[in-house]
């Protein structure tokens, strides 16, 4: 399977249900890998987005001459060839003063191949991406760009805890954003499926006539069994 038809696929899971897929890998804490409630999905399509991240910092509070930083970012979004989540650090010592992206710079970007923005900055003109189906996951808004530049471009970049590198697969949607690892990007899909699978059977077994109190642990138990099992012949692949 290509890269992009990869992200497609992973497209097709909500973020909680790829969340519990890369816990059963065991690459990291589980209180690790996703981006905290200060940096919400503010507009969205009724899919996830999924992409490879372009990053950038940026502030907005005093005038800055940035072209060689814009014209930076154009040419890695264009460069990635898969769809492109951009993430932008807003620098300011208090974020969200100026909006970087509204519909002109989401028409730009959109058209080099970003799907998505993720910054804890400010963002504008959300009639106007709702209707394009931008997604933009951000602190706040603001009516105004203000004096809102790009400093660095491709460098990695923190996000309300979670370190961003250019390159890292990003997935998210209405719950939150979550950093997807390489090294079990295309063994995913089969582990969700059987989380999912396992999941059914639990909704299904608490709604019939078995139910009962005593098995309610055990249930749950067989949710992440299901999932490690899935899991277990996959470890260390790419």
């Amino acid at each position: 399977m290509s890269g992009t038809s990869l992200l497609e696929a992973l497209a097709g899971y909500d973020s909680p249900t790829l969340s519990n897929a890369i816990e059963a890998f065991g690459l990291r804490g589980m209180e690790a890998g996703f981006c905290g409630w200060s940096t919400p999905r503010l507009v969205g399509g009724p899919r996830p987005v999924v992409g490879r991240a372009v990053t950038a910092t940026m502030g907005s509070c005093r005038p800055v001459a940035d072209r060689e930083a814009r014209t930076a970012l154009y040419e890695a979004v264009a460069a990635v060839g898969e769809p492109v989540v951009v993430v932008v650090a807003d620098r300011d010592e208090q974020p969200c003063h100026g909006a970087f992206l509204g519909e002109i710079q989401a028409t730009l970007l959109s058209r080099l191949g970003a799907v998505a923005i993720v910054t804890n900055g400010a963002v504008r003109d959300l009639g106007q991406l709702r209707a394009m189906g931008f997604t933009a996951f951000a602190g706040g808004t603001s009516v105004s760009r203000a004096c809102a530049h790009l400093l660095e471009v491709n460098v990695e970049v923190d996000l309300d805890g979670l370190s961003i590198a250019p390159g890292d697969v990003l997935h998210g949607d209405e719950h939150g954003l979550l950093l997807v690892p390489e090294e079990v990007l295309g063994s995913l899909p089969a582990v969700a499926d059987s989380i999912i699978a396992a999941e059914q059977a639990v909704l299904a077994w608490a709604a019939s006539e078995e139910f009962s109190t005593e098995e309610i642990l055990d249930r749950l138990a067989a949710v992440k069994s299901a999932a490690r099992a899935a899991a277990s012949p996959s470890r260390g692949e790419t």
